[in-house]
């Protein structure tokens, strides 16, 4: 997959960008251990840079032939998805760049899916069925006889908020606060709209002390998620990074691939090549691009998968995949990295006996 071509900032992004090279004072997301190691390194901090994209992904089930029993890529999300984290990440390197920066450590992607509304409801739903039997309320099936066979309670929000006004004036509130079902959760999420994600990308600028340019071939700053003390003991045996690399495949599995004799245990084929195919397509992808960089090698890989399914109810959150099939979505990054000219001599492992007490939540678990 080629790269986009490089976005523009938002003003904002250049006047910030603009008063830290004034300044000349560092923000930083390293710990003190790592700031400390990536001076030993030779390199400087120079400030925090981060990219972003909110991008919405249209979500389309394939409709496959009767006699097409193996699952395929989505190709139109593969796409999608890629391009939304390079736009992120093409953003933060675009700050490197107009920091005058060599490169970027500790590079931290993230994606904040927006909730799916229907999982939203669903998940409200079962937060008030909750308080309604701790608070000593009827239980809802006695409530409600229209009660479907799934558990769901049609408009069931105006019967809750009948009962939270009345929980209110019990306890002698003159204000009536927002429900717990409708409190923000203790993790965060997203309702830009359906079927919509935001890709973040953050790291510590950076620059050698000695001038020496540590450019990749395209003439951008490297990009790294490794560790300061990661980075620190890669500078030293020699290597030096060149990019942070990526692949990704979205994958369809129809539900008869999912589906075995319930008295049964056997593999399911089928489901497991799909998989398979799926890891390939998206290592090949991260290869692909460490090869553009000219690497030799690529370190620090990790491979993360998430499953989808197209939930038409919501309280239908087990068995949609069944019915609908199932979406892979397969994202593999790591570091691409080169020898350095001169290289160096491996660091030797040394045993380190620690002194300190082991952390209580250990000693309970011995």
């Amino acid at each position: 997959m080629s790269r986009p071509s490089a976005p523009i900032l938002p003003q904002h992004a250049h006047q910030r960008i603009a008063k830290m090279r004034e300044r000349r004072m560092f923000t930083s997301d390293l710990s003190v251990n790592e700031f400390l190691l990536v001076k030993e390194a030779g390199f400087d901090p120079l400030g925090l840079v981060m990219g972003s994209s909110i991008y919405q992904i249209a979500l389309k089930q394939p409709q496959l032939r009767p006699d097409q029993t193996a699952g395929c890529e989505l190709t139109h999300m593969t796409e999608a998805l890629y391009h939304a984290r390079e736009l992120a990440m093409t953003r933060m390197e675009e700050e490197a760049s107009e920091l005058g920066a060599d490169g970027i450590v500790g590079v931290r992607l993230t994606v904040n899916l927006a909730t799916n509304p229907q999982r939203m409801q669903w998940d409200q739903f079962r937060l008030w069925q909750d308080w309604s039997k701790r608070a000593g309320f009827m239980r809802p099936q006695q409530q409600n006889p229209q009660l479907n066979a799934s558990g769901w309670i049609p408009n069931w929000d105006r019967l809750a908020a009948e009962q939270w006004k009345f929980y209110c004036q019990q306890l002698g509130w003159h204000a009536v606060p927002p429900p717990p079902w409708f409190r923000p959760p203790s993790r965060a999420v997203y309702g830009l709209a359906q079927n919509t994600a935001e890709f973040v990308a953050i790291g510590t600028a950076v620059k050698h002390r000695g001038g020496e340019s540590f450019m990749n071939v395209r003439g951008k700053p490297f990009q790294s998620d490794l560790s300061g003390q990661d980075f620190w003991t890669l500078v030293r045996s020699g290597y030096r990074p060149v990019g942070f690399v990526m692949g990704n495949c979205v994958y369809y599995v129809p539900p008869n691939l999912l589906v075995v004799p319930p008295q049964s245990s056997q593999e399911l084929a089928g489901f497991t090549h799909a998989l398979y195919d799926a890891r390939e397509l998206a290592i090949e992808r991260l290869q692909d691009e460490a090869e553009a960089l000219q690497a030799t090698g690529i370190v620090g890989v990790t491979v993360t998968e998430q499953e989808h399914s197209w939930r038409q109810n919501p309280w239908n959150a087990g068995n949609a995949a069944l019915q609908t099939g199932e979406m892979i979505e397969l994202f593999v990054i790591g570091t691409a990295v080169v020898p350095m000219a001169g290289g160096g001599d491996l660091a030797r492992p040394e045993l380190v006996l620690m002194a300190n007490d082991a952390p209580a939540a250990q000693k309970g678990s011995e």
